[in-house]
């Protein structure tokens, strides 16, 4: 899907510290042993933290040799920089797919704003545990997330982004892309906050279903994108 939202990247670039980082394989069955590392990883994750699940307890999930996870990762937390990587990868190609197709040409306005707030929240919601842990881990370490994944995540917002932007006609800010950019960038933090760390005090201060999260922000989107500015 061609987007009318450019990709802005960093000019600058940094190395990942050596503790984040991937021991690559070159052949297949070492693709598969990581794939299992990173399969019992979110398997943990459902039952508990990641400050509380022990390399052993991986590589005893997983069926693999605890020689084999150090031989790929420098230390556990190597770990959710790949897993980063790994979830962004499919987060990608379900935007994408979701916002292709001629279903999409039909849809109104309202109805493209609430489909993309839908979007943005059925991630967190799905799996929520695993996009928990790497929220924490990038607010602590961002210095251990590649270059490239800011571009990645840059990808995904210009598609929701350009989603909205096929209707600019109904959308009254000065510039349609900011607001566009904007709204998606609101949108993301407050579903993730709400539906992340349902626990914090702001969350438990504004109790709300998923279903009256999803329809106010929807309401909250489109009002900003009508608003004249």
């Amino acid at each position: 899907m061609s987007s009318p939202v450019r990709v802005r990247h960093s000019p600058r670039t940094r190395a990942v510290p050596a503790r984040f980082r991937l021991a690559s394989p070159a052949q297949q069955r070492g693709r598969e042993t990581l794939e299992r590392f990173a399969e019992a990883t979110e398997e943990l994750l459902r039952e508990r933290a990641f400050e509380d699940i022990s390399v052993q307890e991986i590589v005893r999930r997983a069926g693999r040799p605890i020689g084999s996870f150090y031989a790929r990762f420098g230390s556990k937390e190597a770990l959710l920089p790949f897993l980063y990587q790994r979830y962004h990868e499919s987060l990608e190609s379900l935007v994408e797919k979701r916002f292709t197709g001629p279903a999409w040409q039909g849809l109104g306005f309202a109805e493209t704003v609430a489909a993309v707030v839908d979007a943005m929240i059925a991630p967190y919601a799905e799996r929520r545990w695993l996009i928990r842990a790497l929220a924490l881990f990038a607010r602590q370490h961002p210095e251990a997330l590649p270059a490239d994944l800011v571009a990645r995540r840059q990808r995904v917002s210009a598609m929701l982004e350009g989603a909205l932007l096929r209707h600019r006609a109904h959308i009254r800010h000065a510039d349609p892309a900011a607001a566009a950019r904007f709204g998606v960038y609101f949108v993301m933090c407050t579903a993730r906050e709400h539906v992340l760390f349902p626990d914090a005090p702001q969350a438990r201060l504004t109790p709300m279903t998923r279903s009256e999260l999803r329809s106010s922000l929807a309401q909250a989107l489109l009002g900003y994108l009508r608003a004249a500015k």
